[in-house]
């Protein structure tokens, strides 16, 4: 989904969706995903298919049925198939970040920090970045997915000044 929150006296825009860790833990573990990322880098390999065109947010999707989406379609080579799911989850975010722009935000983002268990994974942050046309994705200082989520509710319970709930 998207959020906005205002936060020491400037507006945070962000998302946060699970949907491909759902994806992915239904058919990798980490260390397959370490030595599959390995693999990706060593031979270039390019996505074929986007699993989830025009979606625009994964929420709505259960575990079942992204799965089976991805499912209908799975290449025999597991390095294509976790840069076909890579890329598919990079496309959802980037459409994301485009619509709030045709709605109206005054202005687009410039860059993308990550948290979570993705946000370890270098060759994830460059494909997201690709898909938004090259705007930054890096890796937060803290990437504790509720990190930030935490940030906000200490300065609520405050009731610091630029705190708006």
């Amino acid at each position: 989904g998207v959020y906005l929150h205002r936060l020491n006296g400037s507006w945070l825009v962000g998302g946060a969706s699970n949907l491909g860790g759902w994806i992915l833990r239904r058919f990798f573990t980490n260390d397959q995903l370490v030595e599959l990322t390995r693999e990706i880098e060593s031979k270039s390999y390019v996505a074929d298919k986007d699993y989830f065109e025009g979606v625009m947010l994964g929420f709505g999707l259960s575990v079942d049925e992204a799965a089976a989406i991805v499912e209908t379609s799975r290449p025999s080579d597991d390095a294509q198939f976790v840069v076909n799911i890579f890329s598919s989850i990079a496309n959802v975010e980037a459409r994301c970040y485009e619509r709030m722009r045709e709605l109206g935000a005054s202005s687009g983002a410039t860059k993308v920090f990550s948290a979570g268990g993705g946000a370890q994974n270098v060759l994830w942050a460059s494909m997201r970045s690709k898909a938004m046309g090259g705007i930054p994705v890096v890796r937060s200082d803290i990437d504790e997915a509720a990190y930030g989520a935490a940030l906000l509710a200490r300065q609520g319970r405050r009731r610091l000044d630029t705190y708006v709930p």
